[in-house]
């Protein structure tokens, strides 16, 4: 599995030109980003009716994948959206796919999409989950009315090595061949074969583009399509549509197109029964996010709602990035945040709107200090390397110390979002029930008061007790730390209006409490608070300042609360199907003298059990879109994030790497 990924080079808007009747000029390109006749109209014919979507909105179940090339103005995923409103079957899920190399300022986009007053809705909703100008992959999401826009802002030819199947339909849009040649090129067409390769014969994928041009027709046949020239939208005589149908030659079996880790257990059915073992963060997002889809949920804690490291008074709803090499890490934690800041403010409101929900949560901001000379220079090669734009994190100076501002960033009630995560009505919360599964596929069992209950998948999100679910022998290397909070009463120490962040962290004090800590204490089972631990978060007060250093000899401790994290050995969260430890070792065997020779077998995953564990101190920000891409795999959709990133988070990948190494 791969566990790198360059480090992506800095996000550029385009320049624009605005021409007569208010429509946008590339200027890189010479070329108007839609029809100079009716951009909308010209969408709805090229793209929608050419890949007959409005029929095939109305029947079938389950998600609709759609794979655009230039996002450009939005233009084609709003009038798709307004036509899936208009269209679906309510089993139907649309999850969009879009590449940008240059995407619009969110200035540019919303003067653009004004044309379009009959899409002003739906352009308001995008808008106002439009993310900052940074690379990678994007999550917005809109479930109540089952949409995901998974954008990203990169280089076509770096992105679609990153995307794998299902595809139900491509857009292929962009400037023209003659004016945009890099982008139309045979490595376009080589990848969008092989993400256009599916196991299901019931999953044709079809293409439209605007343009007629030669090379695309060629590249397109190429690739495995029946492709037809038809009329074109307004003054242009012709265009191209076709369907995937691999007639230039014999396919290879979908074993051979992806890994064998990347080939999913089968899809459960719309409306199927998950259970979730863990109500914390991981267990309540990951409920959300199934039961939106159509899922029925039983999620089940002995210990109530949100009783482990998530039942903190506060958590920090923040990230820290990568300065160096680890491009995976950042890569995740980068998208997982932004969805994360959005998906709080969906679940919990907006508290500058609404005073009753600051008790919940507050986007104040999160300021890390550069607390000694190696964080210092951690952050600085940060901010040369990476270039983030001011909205994601920026630079300032704070008591003659640099420290790194996540100006959207705050705190977050995590009982309080678990609570409202699960506010659902396909959610059913079951604090008794006794969790069995037998080797059978699917054959998941609750034992409760009303009797015995069977459902078609588990999901263990129990963090470090997750063996006893999952069996001694499952090889998941976890660590469980010991974490000690202190509280201390506010009314004597100086004023706090944003989280600081250094050895420990603390946010603005709510009724009077400060929150301080946490300590960091592995191989440390003492479930009691300690002095001790108390004395070492209040000797990190020094790092904050001068005034926070001079209250800590007076600070008065008036509680506290321990809790324990569950970590991984490479700091990134375990999300995904698990595989039967022995089976998977005789497969792979091979692999342990050649790590290239990997057997073209299925994975033996064992029967319906998934995993969404190791979120460590960062779950606030991490469980969201974790969640998001279990949902995602368990429905049978292409997932949210780049393949780096989901390869990077199997809960295999330990199994795997000491296979490989011959540890086992």
């Amino acid at each position: 599995m791969k566990n790198q990924t360059p480090t992506k080079q800095p996000i550029q808007a385009p320049e624009l030109s605005w021409n007569e009747a208010g429509l946008p000029i590339a200027d890189a390109f010479d070329d108007p980003y839609f029809s100079v006749e009716n951009g909308l109209e010209e969408t709805r014919y090229v793209f929608l009716k050419n890949n007959q979507l409005p029929e095939r909105f109305k029947v079938g179940s389950g998600p609709f994948r759609i794979i655009e090339t230039g996002f450009g103005t939005g233009l084609n995923f709003l009038a798709t959206w307004q036509a899936f409103n208009q269209e679906a079957t309510s089993e139907r899920w649309l999850h969009f796919t879009s590449v940008e190399k240059y995407p619009l300022t969110k200035e540019q986009l919303t003067k653009a999409l004004a044309l379009w007053p009959e899409l002003s809705d739906l352009s308001h909703k995008l808008i106002e989950r439009y993310p900052p100008a940074t690379p990678g992959f994007h999550v917005l999401s809109w479930p109540e009315e089952r949409v995901t826009l998974t954008l990203i802002f990169a280089d076509v030819h770096d992105a679609f090595p990153e995307l794998n199947g299902p595809v139900d339909a491509w857009y292929l849009d962009g400037f023209a061949p003659s004016k945009n040649p890099a982008m139309w090129s045979d490595e376009l067409f080589k990848e969008i074969r092989r993400i256009s390769r599916n196991p299901s014969p019931h999953r044709i994928p079809s293409v439209a583009t605007f343009t007629a041009a030669g090379l695309v027709r060629r590249g397109l046949k190429g690739a495995g399509f029946h492709m037809a020239k038809v009329p074109g939208f307004g003054r242009k005589r012709e265009m191209l549509a076709g369907t995937y149908q691999a007639t230039t030659g014999p396919e290879k079996s979908a074993q051979h197109n992806r890994l064998p880790w990347q080939l999913m257990p089968a899809p459960l059915h719309y409306g199927s029964h998950v259970v979730i073992a863990g109500a914390g963060l991981a267990g309540c997002t990951t409920a959300r996010a199934l039961a939106e889809r159509g899922f029925k949920v039983t999620l089940c804690d002995p210990e109530g709602i949100a009783s482990g490291a998530s039942g903190n008074p506060q958590g920090g709803l923040y990230i820290k990035l990568a300065a160096d090499d680890q491009a995976t890490h950042s890569d995740f934690y980068r998208q997982a945040y932004l969805l994360a800041l959005k998906e709080v403010r969906r679940i919990l409101g907006d508290p500058a709107k609404d005073d009753t929900k600051a008790k919940y949560w507050d986007e104040c901001g999160v300021l890390q200090l550069a607390y000694d000379e190696k964080e210092a220079k951690r952050q600085q090669r940060f901010i040369e390397r990476h270039q983030p734009t001011a909205e994601l994190v920026k630079s300032i100076p704070q008591e003659s110390r640099e420290g790194l501002l996540y100006p959207a960033a705050g705190w977050v009630s995590p009982v309080d979002f678990c609570r409202a995560l699960i506010q659902h009505h396909r959610i059913q919360f079951n604090k008794t029930a006794a969790i069995g599964f037998s080797g059978e596929q699917n054959n998941m069992t609750l034992e409760t008061a009303d009797g015995v209950i069977h459902a078609d998948a588990l999901i263990i999100a129990t963090a470090h007790q997750v063996k006893e679910l999952a069996g001694e022998d499952t090889h998941l290397p976890i660590k469980k730390i010991r974490g000690q909070l202190s509280y201390l009463d506010a009314t004597s120490l100086p004023d706090l209006t944003q989280v600081l962040c250094a050895r420990s962290y603390m946010a603005p004090p709510i009724n009077g409490c400060l929150v301080i800590g946490a300590t960091y204490n592995l191989k440390d089972d003492e479930p009691e608070l300690r002095d001790s631990d108390h004395q070492t978060n209040l000797s990190h007060l020094r790092d904050f300042g001068h005034e926070w250093e001079k209250a800590a000899s007076t600070a008065d401790i008036i509680g506290g609360r321990v809790a324990f994290r569950c970590t991984t050995p490479d700091y990134l969260p375990m999300a995904g199907p698990l595989v039967q430890n022995q089976t998977f070792i005789e497969v792979f065997q091979p692999m342990t003298k050649n790590a290239k020779r990997i057997p073209r077998e299925p994975m033996p995953w064992l029967s319906g059990v998934w995993l969404n564990i190791g979120h460590g101190s960062r779950g606030l920000a991490s469980t969201s879109l974790c969640a998001e891409l279990i949902a995602e795999q368990m429905i049978g959709d292409a997932v949210c994030s780049s393949q780096t990133v989901t390869d990077a988070l199997s809960p295999n990948r330990f199994l795997l790497r000491d296979l490989i190494r011959n540890k086992l």
